[in-house]
């Protein structure tokens, strides 16, 4: 499991941590009954606090993603591998992070035509690696 946090984001950590698991459920690198890393793991590999980690897992607790069993730890719940979010909320995230990318692409040069190109090619990979089921 690889989580990468960028302090500079304007992102808070945990939300950063929060999505970055999502999408490795939802990209089948984690899958459901998978055990997670423990909190003292996490918190030493991320170089944040344990208790920012237990929040973390807390908020995937009460939103269905994770299950915690007292003295096991986390584990990815069953019916995670598709995660539920309101269609507003998604749309909105996946249009601020377009955003993102056409700004840092620009900011260096590429082509609408390149980027367009870019996002084919990775929308590729993670359908054929990933056997992620995305609509065209």
């Amino acid at each position: 499991m690889h989580i990468q946090i960028d302090p500079n984001s304007s992102r808070p950590i945990i939300r950063q941590v929060i999505e970055q698991l999502q999408w490795q459920i939802v990209g089948g690198r984690i899958k459901p009954g998978d055990r997670l890393p423990s909190i003292r793991e996490l918190s030493k590999q991320l170089g944040i606090n344990p208790t920012t980690v237990t929040r973390i897992y807390s908020e995937l607790a009460a939103s269905g993603v994770v299950v915690l069993r007292q003295g096991q730890g986390a584990f990815v719940a069953e019916s995670s591998s598709r995660l539920q979010r309101a269609p507003d909320e998604v749309h909105r995230r996946v249009a601020e992070l377009a955003c993102t990318m056409l700004v840092e692409g620009l900011k260096h040069g590429l082509t609408k035509r390149e980027i367009d190109e870019i996002v084919s090619d990775e929308f590729r990979k993670i359908r054929s690696k990933e056997h992620v089921p995305v609509g065209d």
